[in-house]
């Protein structure tokens, strides 16, 4: 056998070892999952070249600087299994929560409206710190700076389907329109979830 497939052929195997359907369990895959980081973890070096030395790390979520709320982040996570410290950080404290029916929820919290279908955040609506300039308000929302022509409206600037994104609105400011003072993102639209 090639030498150059030994890793491949050392991994592969670990894999089809740790799947529980093999040892004729069903059991947790988040728990599974677990077990193969630790195991990653504590097995030392790594076989192949180019990750001598190197162990992979967990995935944890830092807010790049500057930004005011990470919309496209939050877009589609469930509010529940978000890290409290994210949530807080993000969105403030919950203020209040009215049941919409049909699975759907609009919370209201301390920086942010949230609606929620399933517990899935589809659209976040932020009022931003003070009236910005489009690239502006898009840029401290987690957004790039020019998402191309947008729809113009008398009150809006929209984009749909734009940046993973089902539709996103900067809404005009009333004392200056070539400003904005809110933005709203749908990840999808509930009729469509269906």
């Amino acid at each position: 056998m090639h030498v150059d497939r030994l890793p491949l052929l050392f991994l592969t195997l670990w894999c089809v070892a740790g799947c529980p359907r093999d040892r004729g369990e069903l059991g947790s895959l988040i728990e599974d999952a677990d077990e193969r980081q630790v195991a990653i973890e504590t097995a030392g070096p790594a076989v192949s070249g180019d990750l001598i030395g190197k162990t992979p790390k967990r995935y944890v979520y830092t807010k790049r600087p500057g930004l005011h709320i990470d919309l496209p982040f939050l877009a589609g996570k469930e509010l529940a299994r978000l890290d409290p410290e994210i949530v807080q950080d993000q969105l403030g404290v919950e203020i209040s929560r009215t049941e919409l029916g049909e699975g759907q929820e609009h919370v209201i919290m301390e920086k942010a409206e949230v609606w929620l279908l399933d517990g899935e955040m589809y659209r976040l609506r932020q009022q931003l710190a003070h009236p910005m300039d489009i690239p502006t308000a898009l840029g401290v929302s987690g957004f790039p700076l020019d998402l191309g022509p947008p729809i113009e409206g008398a009150n809006e600037v929209r984009w749909n389907r734009a940046w993973n994104m089902r539709r996103m609105r900067l809404e005009r400011s009333k004392e200056e329109p070539r400003l904005y003072t809110h933005i709203d993102v749908w990840r999808f639209l509930p009729r469509e979830a269906q």
